[in-house]
């Protein structure tokens, strides 16, 4: 097992109580933290948020 004081991705030792308690340090701890998923309509990603979608229904079809 290896010791809890160093970082077990890259084995650097760990300087901060945090880091110690993350058994990793900041920099290992960016590249391995997991990136939030994008969300759909949400703004931002080339148009409005909420865009009109072509009707699912003809005309003749609705009630």
């Amino acid at each position: 097992m290896s010791d809890p004081n160093d970082c077990e991705i890259c084995g650097r030792k760990l300087r901060t109580a945090k880091s110690r308690a993350r058994r990793r340090g900041p920099v290992c701890d960016a590249k391995t933290r997991p990136v939030p998923a994008a969300l759909p309509g949400l703004a931002g990603r080339g148009g409005p948020a909420l865009q009109d979608g072509p009707d699912l229904l003809d005309e003749d079809d609705q009630p």
